[in-house]
């Protein structure tokens, strides 16, 4: 593999901050480590890096919240701490994950993989990542230091990870995919110039100062599943934020600086959240998230205000904790007052525009319906009353699905299968407060418009019936897979037939592997088209090189390989398929590391 390295290697690309040198990773293990493999030993990456940038302008330790620290032993990040070398990173440091195959890709253009918040490359991106190499691209991952790290920092490293791609690829550009959140630091990379203003505080300042303005290093990026509009479900959803009063990990960041046990007739009896709030002053865990948040009020009413939710109304403080002051059991400053004291990040997104030689598409969610363990993880905030809730027979779900959820979801359908999934508590609905897939509001995710303000081309928006994860794992062979299983166990898992059904439907890796194609494939139409979904024909057979042409054998050349050179069979798949199996049935377990 150094042999690799050295011959691929393009003197002269220019790095990002002053300090990092793309050249070399501070640590590196191959595929015989088990830093590339999943739990069970079954190989994922063919190369794992850790880079460093050490501009301590730039980069900080930032705050762990209780519950978020990477954890070698779960699934959705394995090896992950072991790689930063410690539990809680330095938010100098990214690990870049190298996919089976990428030194012999035919494609021109290598793809950088980005994922969302609370999750690691390990995690999530491993069957997306082997489809995309499969295709014929080098492909790249990236894990942030921190889960819920600032924007601005993580901006920085993808800045970081593209300069080591183009290193170790000879590649002038790279191709850009961000789910959730991990599509905002894209975004603030290909809008940062030396002109740009940041708002957002002492980060955005230490942004605008050292932060690497965009080099013209990317050729395409896709959003999915981004708030690009922002979000304000802490402070629109607030039953959760009763168990971290209560002492439990944080579920999500808490909008509520103080909590009173005794309720807030005693207010000499209080419980201080400024560890685990939204605010930076005495601690702050969760920056990316305050970075993110957006009043949605204005379009969809809050739940505590929205008595057709029935159950899902019952929201603590929701009053006071959106708007500020002093609750039953709660202190909240209010969103308001959040977004002025950690925000702004969105605002100058929303007016900067992106390089407008940069060609985005959006992919958004339109289904509710989350994939977890919802017993486990909410019976302790709920009590018996969710088991209550859940045990609902087929008769209610109906009725809440016309009465409730067809107004906010149009065209959207429970089926028997799912009805099933709801009451056991393997599915629960996520966000159905307005349109949206369980976590993002759909409109948030397609608020491209700022974007292309300085005339950015929208290859394609897109829409599909999948939750926020799904997007990550919607193509025909887990589909499949999940069609298999659930046939295999009706008695348990009838519900993921519906799930591998809508995979195979809506094939979002198939739409990836599309817009991703190079302009030379016979195949290829999609360049200027503006919401459509267009035909899902490219190859992504592209004839220029830039692949591993030095004769020496690699690592590439295992069974795993994963690119164009190796078999897609049955005994290729199967750990892949074991791999996202495991994630879907951990990773929404409890949404985080």
């Amino acid at each position: 593999m150094l042999a690799v390295l050295l011959v691929l290697s393009v003197p002269g690309i220019a790095s990002s901050t002053d300090l990092f040198d793309p050249t070399t990773a501070d640590a590196s293990w191959d595929d015989t480590s088990p830093v590339t493999q999943d739990l069970d030993g079954l190989p994922v990456w063919d190369r794992v890096e850790r880079l460093v940038d050490p501009d301590t302008v730039l980069f900080r330790q930032e705050d762990f919240a209780p519950g978020w620290s990477w954890d070698d032993d779960s699934v959705v990040s394995p090896h992950v701490a072991t790689a930063f070398g410690t539990s809680t990173p330095h938010s100098g440091t990214v690990l870049l994950h190298f996919a089976p195959g990428w030194a012999l890709a035919d494609h021109p253009y290598p793809v950088v993989l980005l994922p969302g918040a609370g999750a690691s490359a390990t995690g999530v991106l491993p069957p997306l990542a082997r489809h995309l190499a499969a295709e014929g691209h080098a492909v790249f991952a990236v894990t942030f230091a921190h889960p819920h790290g600032d924007a601005f920092q993580q901006a920085e490293q993808l800045a970081n990870a593209i300069a080591r791609g183009r290193e170790v690829t000879g590649a002038e550009q790279l191709d850009l995919l961000g789910h959730s959140k991990g599509g905002i630091a894209a975004a603030v990379y290909l809008s940062h110039r030396a002109d740009l203003d940041w708002d957002g505080g002492d980060r955005a300042a230490a942004y605008g100062s050292r932060g690497t303005p965009y080099r013209g290093d990317v050729r395409r990026c896709v959003f999915s599943g981004s708030p690009l509009g922002g979000v304000d479900t802490a402070f629109r959803w607030t039953s959760a934020h009763m168990a971290t009063g209560h002492g439990s990990d944080p579920l999500t960041p808490s909008p509520w600086t103080t909590f009173y046990p005794y309720t807030t007739v005693n207010l000499l009896v209080f419980e201080d959240l400024t560890a685990v709030d939204l605010w930076p002053d005495g601690g702050d865990p969760f920056p990316g998230q305050a970075q993110l948040l957006a009043r949605w009020d204005g379009l969809y009413p809050l739940p505590g205000d929205d008595l057709l939710l029935g159950p899902y109304a019952l929201q603590q403080d929701w009053w006071t904790t959106y708007h500020g002051g002093l609750g039953f059991y709660s202190y909240a400053p209010g969103i308001d007052d959040a977004v002025e004291s950690t925000g702004g990040l969105l605002d100058t997104l929303d007016g900067a525009g992106i390089d407008p030689a940069v060609e985005i598409a959006v992919l958004a969610g339109t289904n509710p319906l989350i994939w977890i363990d919802g017993r486990e993880i909410l019976v302790d905030v709920f009590g018996e009353f969710l088991t209550d809730f859940l045990g609902q027979g087929s008769a209610f779900y109906a009725g809440f699905l016309a009465d409730v959820l067809a107004p906010r979801f149009p065209g959207f359908e429970l089926t028997d299968d799912e009805e099933f999934g709801v009451s056991e508590g393997a599915l629960m609905f996520g966000e159905i407060s307005g349109q949206s897939d369980g976590v993002v509001f759909t409109q948030s995710a397609l608020a491209y418009t700022g974007l292309t303000a300085r005339g950015a081309a929208v290859l394609d928006t897109r829409t599909v019936d999948l939750a926020h994860m799904d997007l990550l794992f919607a193509g025909e062979e887990m589909g499949q897979f999940l069609l298999d299983q659930g046939e295999a166990d009706p008695d348990e898992l009838r519900h993921l037939r519906a799930l591998g059904q809508r995979y195979l439907e809506e094939d979002t890796f198939s739409w990836y592997a599309e817009m991703l194609a190079h302009e030379g494939d016979d195949d290829d139409d999609t360049t200027g088209d503006d919401d459509t979904t267009g035909d899902d024909d490219t190859t992504g057979d592209d004839d220029t090189t830039g692949d591993d042409d030095d004769g020496e054998p690699s690592d590439d050349d295992d069974p795993w390989s994963g690119g164009c050179e190796c078999d897609h069979g049955t005994a290729v798949r199967s750990p892949m398929v074991l791999l996202v199996s495991l994630v879907l049935l951990a990773v929404l377990r409890r949404g985080r590391s």
